[in-house]
């Protein structure tokens, strides 16, 4: 096998000869996977390959070693591990020797799979001489090339390995990057090596930075960083702020006084925007911070805590030097630029209003001038300057200090967005509207505004893509606030104040959203406003949306029509775009009146099959349909029995895509659907559809977020199926058994965040089969009562435990009490099950949970007489 071939086919335009190249790489990591990663390393070491080929081994070798999810680096690691000690060496040696390659782009390839390597190694103990010699390379004085992969070999190690498998080290590893970073280093090339290499270790250094004297030692290199010749060095060392800003809050009292005030002001201003960029990040950073700690205060002196870190006020104290400087920066805009380039006035209107939203009325003041004066003035830029500016500011004051000005200029604003001569000024007003509609619909009064708002909305669609997206977002936020007047739901009003206008708006969207491009986005945007309009209908607009439902109908089929005549890429996707969106329109009709789509069920449903027949693998294609025959079937209810014959093949083809998640977790959405809708139709295909989600829980290949879904399915089944369910249960409750027993590794939020979506689902099963069986007969569940109580039990007793659990799990414990009575007086009566009660009673905790514990009580006490 040539490998280095193989990895340039990689690379390959053509697709054909990319996937071929993939698939005989993957065989190979199939057949031996410790020497494939050997080949992989002797190709990157090779100083006869090209630097591309050399890219892709290291970025082959990192990929196969290290995963962001938690489960697969475990799986990854484990495999690794599993490679012999005598193969595995010579890698780990050719790695090594690569860190000093001439090809310096092969040098930071090689710090990345060095850091894969040590991730698996480290927690381990079998590569405790690594540290050490990258320590001794870091002061190889006479390779530049060495020195500088090496910080970055060990910034990456920094940033995956937790801290005490390299506390031994861990002051030396420090000392070696500071070292690199400071401003008496002569190469600017380690410099910004080392700084980065700092950035990645800011976590790891955590202890260093809590002790005074190491802290102001940081914080004086990274500050002289910012002051470095190099552009390069003067970005990384802001970016280090940044996240020293997040991190280590509560520390930055003194540095703010004494140097960050000024630094990051100056940087602010400064001539190369990339440095200017990371100096805005750093007071968003800082607007972020504060916010949340604002948050948290709040909560804890609701309930009567002291906030265990409070604001500084950092940005309210410089509020006069940063407000005019971002204020400055949202004027240096440039015509021809992109819109997908972040630059400074971009930057600045973020910070702007994180910003508003953290000294909320104290920015209200100095920035209406600015709006004033610069509304009038005839470049474009001041203009947009301006409307940008008070678009910025409407998030964070008080509704009563905006009041008076939005009113004010809301006029103008609808005048500006159908007369400025300029596109720019023109986008960031319909921004500017979108957002009024979103925080400040109070000030539009219908007798006044809301004629010219919606034809101004309306002639804005056509005027540019950009200009079409904003316009579409305050047509959303128009109607869904409208619609919710009074508390009531969109399909309980018999009028609002919209729905003269509803057949002239959706009558401008549909063309839009039939345009063959979907540019800026702005086609997707009129196809969900379309979608959102039909969900906030008023009865009175009902006949306008079954017109626009047909007319998607009829769209959808004139697509599929032309599914054989799509060539190439883009076109495939085009058409899957907007199939997707038809989708999601007719998802919002279904949702809205079922007595409407009865009639064309049918319709609906031989387009739906012919679509998911004919998307072939595409996710995002098959998602949405899968949604919209739930929909439908949740809308016919028990008569959408009669296309389960036809249908149930594609759903199981769906719950079997192991190797494409998504379309899997639709299938299971679509399956608790279905069985809500059908309830005991689904008997003649209960089994096979237990069979295939007892297979997505087995499964070690699919994405463990389809498993919490798969579980709450099986309730749903155990619920339409009743007694049927009772063959089924044994296995059942070995599964539920295994997957409750999932334990996690500490300090790792995400597995920690799956564990108890894990047993939220499981709790939700168990009530869905106690229900199920209840009605006929429920005694075959009572031998597992004690069981599923004692986990139960369990998950109480963990501090992490989640409200949606401790509400769940009162609901079961309720028809536990309520369906079995004496029988299971003793476990109903034991200390836990009170405390249960009185936490899901507790201060603070939401109304379902407050009646799920009352329920859980009453039942208890009636059942324990």
């Amino acid at each position: 096998m040539n490998v280095a071939a193989l990895l340039d086919n990689t690379l390959s335009p053509d697709l054909n000869t990319r996937e071929t190249a993939t698939a005989q790489l993957d065989q190979a990591a199939r057949d031996n996977f410790g020497g494939y990663i050997h080949l992989l390393a002797v190709e990157l070491a090779n100083e006869g390959n090209s630097q591309s080929v050399r890219n892709a081994a290291g970025l082959q070798i990192k990929n196969r070693l290290s995963s962001k999810d938690a489960a697969n680096q475990a799986i990854l690691t484990q495999s690794w591990l599993n490679i012999s000690p005598e193969q595995r060496t010579p890698i780990k040696q050719l790695l090594l020797q690569t860190l000093g390659a001439r090809d310096h782009r092969a040098g930071a390839f090689a710090a990345q799979a060095v850091a894969a390597v040590a991730r698996a190694e480290l927690p381990a103990g079998t590569w405790p001489e690594l540290i050490g010699q990258l320590l001794e390379f870091v002061g190889a004085q006479d390779n530049l090339g060495l020195r500088v992969s090496t910080l970055q070999a060990i910034g990456y190690i920094c940033e995956v390995i937790q801290p005490e498998y390299l506390a031994a080290r861990s002051n030396e590893i420090l000392t070696a990057v500071v070292q690199g970073a400071r401003k008496e280093e002569p190469s600017m090339e380690i410099q910004s090596a080392a700084i980065h290499a700092l950035y990645n270790s800011l976590e790891f250094i955590r202890d260093n930075f809590e002790r005074e004297g190491e802290r102001n030692y940081i914080m004086q290199v990274v500050c002289e960083a910012t002051q470095s010749p190099s552009t390069a060095v003067k970005v990384a060392a802001f970016e280090c702020l940044v996240r020293i800003m997040s991190l280590y809050y509560d520390y930055m009292e003194f540095y703010m006084e004494r140097a960050l005030f000024g630094l990051t002001i100056m940087g602010m201003k400064h001539a190369e925007e990339p440095v200017a960029l990371q100096a805005i990040e750093f007071w968003a950073t800082v607007c972020e911070e504060e916010i949340e700690l604002t948050i948290e205060a709040q909560d804890a002196i609701a309930f009567g805590d002291t906030p265990a870190v409070e604001s500084k006020n950092f940005a309210k104290m410089a509020l006069n030097e940063i407000l005019p400087t971002l204020l400055e920066l949202l004027t240096q805009t440039d015509e021809d630029s992109e819109d997908d380039d972040w630059n400074r006035a971009m930057a600045a209107a973020s910070c702007l209003e994180l910003l508003a939203r953290n000294v909320g009325d104290d920015i209200v003041q100095p920035v209406v001038p600015f709006v004033e004066a610069g509304i009038r003035r005839p470049e474009w830029q001041h203009r947009e300057a301006a409307v940008m500016a008070f678009g910025c500011i409407l998030d964070g004051p008080d509704a009563t200090t905006l009041t008076p000005l939005v009113t004010q200029a809301l006029g103008t604003l609808i005048g500006m967005l159908q007369s400025d001569p300029d596109v720019h000024v023109r986008d960031s007003v319909a921004w500017t509207l979108s957002k009024i509609t979103e925080l400040m619909l109070e000030v539009i009064d219908p007798s006044m505004h809301l004629n010219n708002l919606v034809t101004a909305l309306v002639s804005g669609l056509t005027a540019s893509p950009k200009i079409c997206n904003s316009c579409c977002s305050a047509l959303n936020n128009l109607v869904t606030q409208v619609s919710m007047n009074g508390d009531m739901l969109g399909d309980e009003l018999a009028t609002m104040p919209l729905s003269s206008y509803f057949e002239g708006i959706l009558g401008a969207l549909m063309p839009i959203s039939e345009t063959p491009k979907n540019e800026a986005n702005s086609r997707s945007a009129a196809y969900q406003t379309i979608a959102t309009f039909i969900s906030c209908s008023a009865k009175d607009t009902l006949p306008i949306v079954e017109q626009v439902a047909v007319a998607m109908l009829a769209r959808q089929e004139s697509l599929m029509a032309l599914h054989d005549q799509l060539v190439g890429i883009d076109d495939r996707q085009n058409w899957n775009d907007m199939q997707v969106n038809i989708c999601v329109v007719l998802q919002s009709f279904i949702h809205k009146s079922p007595a409407l789509v009865a009639p064309f069920a049918d319709r609906l449903m031989t387009n739906l099959l012919t679509l998911i027949s004919s998307s072939g693998k595409d996710a995002g294609v098959l998602e949405d349909a899968l949604a919209t025959v739930g929909a439908l079937a949740g809308a016919l209810e028990a008569g959408f029995l009669k296309y389960m014959e036809a249908f149930s093949p594609f759903l199981f083809r769906a719950l079997g895509s192991f190797e494409d998640h998504q379309v899997a977790q639709a299938g299971v959405y679509c399956a608790s659907d279905i069985a809500r809708s059908i309830g005991d139709g689904l008997q003649p295909y209960a089994e096979h559809l237990m069979v295939a989600l007892v297979e997505i829980l087995r499964s070690p290949v699919i994405h463990r977020q389809v498993k919490p879904a798969a579980i709450t399915a099986i309730g749903e089944v155990a619920l339409a199926v009743g007694s049927g369910f009772t063959a089924f249960l044994n296995d059942t409750m070995g599964i539920l058994s295994q997957a409750g027993a999932t334990t996690v590794t500490p300090n790792d939020s995400s597995i920690n965040e799956f564990l108890w979506a894990m047993r939220e689902a499981i709790v939700d099963a168990f009530i869905g089969i106690l229900n199920g069986l209840k009605s006929a007969d429920p005694a075959p569940f009572v031998p597992y009562v004690a069981g599923i109580l004692g986990f139960v039990r369990m998950c109480f007793q963990d501090e992490d435990r989640t409200e949606e659990f401790v509400t769940g799990a009162l609901g079961l414990i309720g028809d536990f009490a309520d369906t079995y009575k004496g029988q299971i007086k003793g476990e109903l009566l034991q200390d836990w099950v009170q405390g249960a009660v009185a936490l899901g009673r507790a201060r603070g905790m939401s109304k379902q949970s407050r009646t799920n514990a009352a329920y859980a009580q009453k039942s208890i006490r009636e059942a324990t007489k």
